[in-house]
């Protein structure tokens, strides 16, 4: 169950949009996720605007010369981390499978795949946060719209659960959008959240018994209540 990710799911595709003299693909890619990290770091610590192709060269393993054969300017290598990043999002959301009886499962097991996205890629969402208004118009639309290779997979969810009398009558849609905003907070704000949990496995329990207490259906919350009490 993944809707929507044929559309972006292939960085390949999407890398062909900028240009590189080299041929061997394989060293594109290589060098190009080398390119990313050296980059999103700089961006973060220095700004965007602040840092340039040489800087980046300089803290890499590349010369000048040698960069502009992957890249063609800073925004190029922008859209590369969010590339990156959509692939990995498309990636994951394409292997959460739906349990037809219990929806509550299938919304654990999205909710945990995008935690753990959010997880490992934490420089590239604080990045995109920041600078995504640099992208161009056609670019920053592709990255957007990304957005719903995760949120389509938590609104079908939510729909399932609400057709089974499971989950009480949401918005859909407003709770896909919640889940992907509340998943991004463990990027954006680490800091205020280190009091709160330890590790993105508690954020994510946390965040995932909040969430599912407000969608399940009050006779279904009843029903799970008296069953723990009555538990030995």
């Amino acid at each position: 169950m993944a809707p929507n990710t044929r559309r972006f799911h292939s960085g390949e595709q999407m890398s062909r949009k900028i240009p590189t003299t080299v041929k061997d693909q394989e060293l594109v890619a290589q060098r190009r996720a080398e390119i990313i990290d050296v980059a999103t770091r700089l961006f973060l610590e220095h700004g965007f605007h602040k840092t340039s192709i040489r800087d980046i060269a300089r803290a890499g393993s590349f010369n000048l010369a040698s960069l502009y054969m992957y890249v063609a300017s800073k925004e190029d290598i922008l859209f590369l981390v969010a590339q990156q990043l959509i692939e990995e999002k498309a990636k994951a959301m394409a292997e959460v499978k739906m349990i037809e009886d219990d929806p509550g499962a299938s919304f654990r097991t999205a909710l945990k795949s995008y935690c753990r996205v959010v997880h490992d890629y934490r420089p590239h969402i604080r990045l995109l946060y920041r600078e995504l208004d640099v992208l161009a118009p056609d670019r920053r639309e592709i990255v957007m719209a990304s957005l719903s290779t995760v949120t389509n997979v938590f609104e079908n969810i939510v729909r399932q659960g609400i057709d089974k009398g499971l989950f009480a009558d949401v918005e859909p849609k407003l709770v896909a959008l919640n889940a992907l905003f509340l998943c991004h907070l463990w990027s954006l704000h680490a800091r205020a959240l280190r009091p709160i949990t330890r590790d993105v496995e508690a954020f994510f329990d946390l965040q995932s018994r909040i969430i599912l207490q407000g969608l399940l259906a009050r006779d279904v919350t009843r029903a799970k209540r008296r069953k723990r009490r009555s538990a030995p």
